[in-house]
């Protein structure tokens, strides 16, 4: 059980490298420039929270000497939360998606004028404010999706070990 612990500690580690470089390389300011509706930012605090309550469990579990069979049954549907969690996120980044659609479709062609290349122009530039926000709420989505997964195959996996 502790190489659980260990194996949690390191992907957490694994986590904030690759949030520093992304913050590095200016990928919140664009998250935050590009994405009018939030939801990449709110999916990323709960990959966040959910990281650290599965920490929590796996704290537990490291100081856990024999596991029983009702207690492997038991710690496996303690999980089933995280795993709604993970797929919630899969959700909102589909959520986020339908959003930046509808910006990029309600505000695009409003004061349309085909004639006129200025309007078209910002035809343009209002659309791709809305497919900046669906695609990047997209990708928030489904990594922090995989990344929760990756975290709770390991645990269950450890669990069905002991």
């Amino acid at each position: 059980m502790k190489a659980l612990l260990l194996r949690w500690w390191l992907f957490l580690c694994i986590q904030g490298a690759v949030l520093a470089i992304a913050n590095h390389f200016g990928f919140f300011q664009d998250l935050f420039l590009k994405d009018p509706t939030r939801i990449g930012f709110g999916i990323l605090g709960i990959l966040l929270v959910t990281s650290i309550w599965i920490g929590k469990k796996v704290f537990k579990l490291s100081k856990l000497e024999v596991v029983t069979e009702s207690m492997k049954e038991e710690l496996t549907n303690d999980l089933s939360i995280q795993w709604f969690i993970a797929e919630s996120c899969l959700v909102l980044g589909l959520v986020g998606t339908v959003c930046g659609f509808i910006i990029m479709l309600g505000t695009a062609f409003v004061d349309i004028d085909v004639g006129n290349i200025t309007s078209m122009q910002n035809a343009l530039s209002q659309m791709s404010i809305g497919m900046s926000a669906a695609l990047y709420t997209t990708l928030m989505g489904l990594l922090s999706s995989l990344v929760i997964k990756i975290q709770l195959v390991n645990v269950e996996r450890t669990i069905e070990q002991a």
